[in-house]
């Protein structure tokens, strides 16, 4: 019995899934917005160990001490995935081969280990927009798609829902959906840790008005490609 109701339930989410891929358009369910922030989280060069990423550490609650050393309580290192020590209430976070801390964001591609940079959404290359509690009231869910009009350049873009924040204070980006849209950031130089090496870092993003076309249930709760994105988009809006 409980084995049909998986199966009917999988074959409504489907059937829904379908038709809001490739049935009738509806483009009524709109957000307009020019309260922006830029969202780095998932990036792959986020964060480094010497701060030499895109993001100061302290953007993910990472101090200079708690850097060098890799070792965190639970709650510190937010903006990194991390490991707990066996023996231990500290936790390690995840190294790239690269140097390179692996950032995280809500999973992404939910099959990929939590050690892996692939389980979560790449800022540098997914143009997502990120959940917030006003978002999730509307319906949306992880990885529904959107479509973004930036209303003073006539720059568009398909994006994805991903990621999560606690407040509805603007809207947040990723820095790809920036640059697609062609919304000016800007930038800062800042120190490594050991002051030899000077790096460029993302501190914030200009208000633009944007118009977003969001639709209810259009995805699946697992992560898309680039191509994906856009090809789903453009279907949902009606665009060939």
């Amino acid at each position: 019995m409980k084995n049909n109701l998986l199966f009917a339930l999988s074959f409504v989410f489907s059937i829904n899934l379908t038709l809001a891929q490739s049935g009738e358009i509806d483009t009524s369910r709109t957000f307009k917005t020019k309260s922006l922030a830029l969202n780095l989280d998932g990036a792959r060069h986020a964060y480094h160990p010497n701060n030499e990423g895109l993001l100061h550490n302290l953007n993910g609650g990472i101090t200079k001490e708690q850097a060098t050393t890799n070792r965190f309580t639970k709650k510190q290192g937010y903006g990194i995935a991390k490991k707990k020590l066996e023996n231990s209430e500290l936790y390690e976070g995840y190294i790239q081969p690269d140097g390179y801390f692996v950032s995280q964001t809500t999973p992404y591609y939910k099959d990929k280990p939590g050690s892996s940079p692939e389980r979560y959404a790449d800022a540098e290359t997914i143009p997502y927009i990120t959940l917030s509690p006003a978002w999730k009231a509307k319906g949306i869910r992880n990885c529904d798609i959107a479509y973004v009009v930036n209303l003073d350049n006539g720059k568009k873009c398909a994006a994805i829902f991903t990621d999560y924040r606690g407040n509805d204070k603007n809207t947040e980006i990723s820095l790809a959906l920036a640059q697609k849209l062609e919304i000016p950031v800007t930038t800062k130089k800042y120190n490594s840790y050991d002051n030899k090496t000077t790096v460029m870092k993302y501190k914030g993003i200009k208000s633009n008005n944007l118009k977003i076309y969001y639709f209810i249930g259009s995805g699946n709760g697992n992560g898309k490609t680039v191509e994906e994105i856009q090809t789903i988009g453009k279907k949902l809006m009606g665009i060939n």
